[in-house]
This record gives structure tokens, sequence and C-alpha cells, in this order.
């Protein structure tokens, strides 16, 4: 539960939005997480509590900690688990104390980063989902590849679209804090430093534009486990003075704002928060062919390989950069919220999925 995480973005956004009358959110995270969720999560009526990262060493103790959890907390009307690899605790559990409905949601469509990882989560995964009476999906990738031949509910990552609708006053105030220039060209990365995300291709890409387009400036908005080998490898590529790491940013809609073009080169994707928002606000997006096309939803997104090498990137993003002039960002949260991507009409949908659960 920190600012930048996709699976943070949309148990927030929901949470935002939904009916406080009749549903209160409690959440429960592995891992650090932000204060001002936790204290957002509370004024909402609801919980926040952090076990550590669940692995071979510690998951009967945390099967331990997540039925006292349940001990504390009373009954629940419905436990929606985010993260596959963690359903055979929090949806096991919950079938046993008689959870009405249990919700499995698929957010990618990939099993792990390495293989090693994969090979630990296959099994788990598979026994997990049997203790799921309700499969959600992000997307149709997302959906195919946990559930298969098992009917699901498609539930498009959605955002609150007037928060990002472009602002020229956000974009000068943004870009002044920052120490950019009118005639500065911000490059922008959003997503965990890790394998996944794809940074050391953004590296790369990166350093051949800013060979072309010495005024340009890579700004990488998140925080993980490759950030210091990230820093070493742009300092070897002699791009680390241009390259600004800002680590996990509270206020990500006025970054969207200040940046001029998303390189998103991630190797898969369920359906990707940052895009719909990049594309919300109107910001060019050259983003790789592997993620969902369900994510491409307006014109300013351009889809480009990720295994010819970074040539095809430098050549669209210099190509971006001679279009910066005459692109117009002002259209993009209405494109956004038409192709029905905006929170308080699938915010309805989760409702109506939840109120099964209390046969209302």
């Amino acid at each position: 539960m920190q600012h930048g995480g996709g699976m943070s973005t949309v148990v927030m956004n929901y949470l935002r939005n939904i009916n406080h009358d009749d549903f209160v959110f409690d959440v429960v995270c592995h891992g650090p997480y932000d204060e001002d969720y936790k204290a957002e999560i509370e004024r909402y009526g609801g919980t926040l509590t952090s076990f550590e990262n669940i692995s071979l060493l510690n998951v009967l103790d945390t099967m331990t900690r997540v039925r006292q959890y349940f001990d504390v907390h009373g009954r629940y009307d419905v436990v929606h688990c985010h993260m596959a690899n963690a359903a055979f605790v929090y949806l096991k559990i919950a079938e046993q104390r008689n959870v009405p409905l249990r919700i499995l949601h698929s957010h990618q469509d990939h099993y792990a980063d390495s293989w090693q990882h994969a090979m630990r989560n296959v099994p788990i995964v598979a026994y997990g989902k049997r203790f799921a009476n309700c499969y959600i999906a992000c997307s149709k990738k997302a959906g195919d590849f946990l559930f298969r031949e098992k009917p699901y509910t498609i539930l498009q990552n959605s955002i609150p679209t007037g928060v990002y609708r472009f602002n020229e006053d956000v974009r000068a105030k943004w870009r002044n804090e920052q120490g950019f220039g009118d005639d500065d060209i911000v490059f922008a990365n959003i997503g965990r430093l890790t394998l996944q995300k794809n940074q050391r291709f953004l590296l790369q890409a990166f350093a051949g534009l800013h060979a072309a387009e010495p005024k340009s400036k890579l700004v990488v908005a998140g925080d993980g486990e490759l950030r210091e080998e990230l820093r070493r490898y742009a300092r070897s590529l002699g791009i680390a003075e241009d390259v600004i790491w800002l680590g996990n940013v509270n206020t990500i809609d006025e970054f969207y704002q200040g940046m001029d073009i998303l390189l998103f080169p991630s190797l898969y994707e369920g359906l990707p928060m940052v895009l719909v928002e990049a594309q919300a606000a109107g910001v060019t997006s050259l983003v790789s062919d592997t993620i969902t096309r369900e994510a491409m939803v307006t014109d300013y997104a351009r889809m480009l390989p990720i295994d010819k090498g970074v040539e095809p990137w430098i050549e669209a993003g210099l190509k971006a950069v001679s279009g910066l002039v005459s692109s117009d960002r002002t259209h993009g949260a209405k494109r956004v919220r038409d192709a029905g991507f905006d929170i308080k009409d699938t915010v309805r949908d989760l409702e109506g999925i939840y109120r099964q659960s209390i046969g209302n």
C-alpha cells in the first residue's frame, strides 16, 4: 500500500468512490505502507493492517496471524483478494469462517518476474483458486491467464478521470518546483523498480534519446529492490545527471501534468493504471506491445516492440518530441471516460458484486 503501486491505486480508487453508507473496507497488505493511506482508510471507517511478506519460512506464522486477525475483526461479508499467490491463505481461512463472498481478482498475466518465483507460485495459486467463489479480472488477458475455462467478470482498472484532466497551471507549477525550464523535454516512467517494469531497457532507450536531444530529462517515480542497481547502470551509461529518481510520489496527478512523454516498456501487465492515467492527462505514451491492448483507449498511446532492441523506441521518442508543439492534451480525460474507464461507473459494478453476499 504505497503511492505509485498499481494494486494500491485500484483499492484506493474504489475505497474513495464506493457508497460509504453501505460499505467499509478493512485492508490487509504485506510489507510497508504509506501512513497517509492508513489515515484515509480510517477516515472512511476501515482499518489498515500490515504483515511481513509471505515466504516459505513464515507461511505458517502468517496463517496464524491471519486467523487471529479474523478473530479480532469478526465476521465479513466479503473477502476480496488482489494477490493470487496469497489466496491460499486468505480465501481458505475465509471459507473456514463462512465468508459468503470470496473474490479472487486477477491483475496480471504472468506468475512472477523470475522462473524461480513462478515455480513457487504455480502450485500455490492453483491451490488458492479453489477457495474462491467469485472471479474478477482487470482485463481479458489477465482473466484468461488466471481463470482459463472458469467464468469471470471483467472489472476495468478505472480512475477518477477529472483528477487527471490536463491543467496548464498545474503543469507550470510542477515543472518550476522540479527545476525544469520551458524547453526541457521530460520523459517519464512510473512503477516499481523491479524486473517486470524493464527499467534497464528504459535507461538504454533514454541514453539514445538524450544523445539526440541533450535537453531531455528522465524522471522515474517508484521504488523497489532494483533501485541501487539501476542507479549504477545509469552512471555506467553516462546519463546519471539527467535521470531524476523521485521515489514514491504522493501527488502523482501533478506528475502527469508536468511530463511530456511516458516511456513504459514493461515486460507484462494486466491492465496498467499508469497508462490509463497518462492518457487521461493527454500524455504521449510509448508502451511495450506485451501489455493488454485493452489499455490502449486513446490515440495518445502507441505500442512498440521490446524484442527488437531500443532503436524503435529512440526513433518513436524523437518523433514524439517533434510532435509536442502541436499536441492537444485537453481531450484525454473525456476520451478515457468515454472508453468506460471512469471510476464512478465501474464502482457501481463492484457494489453490485459485493451485494451478492448480503442478498441485496
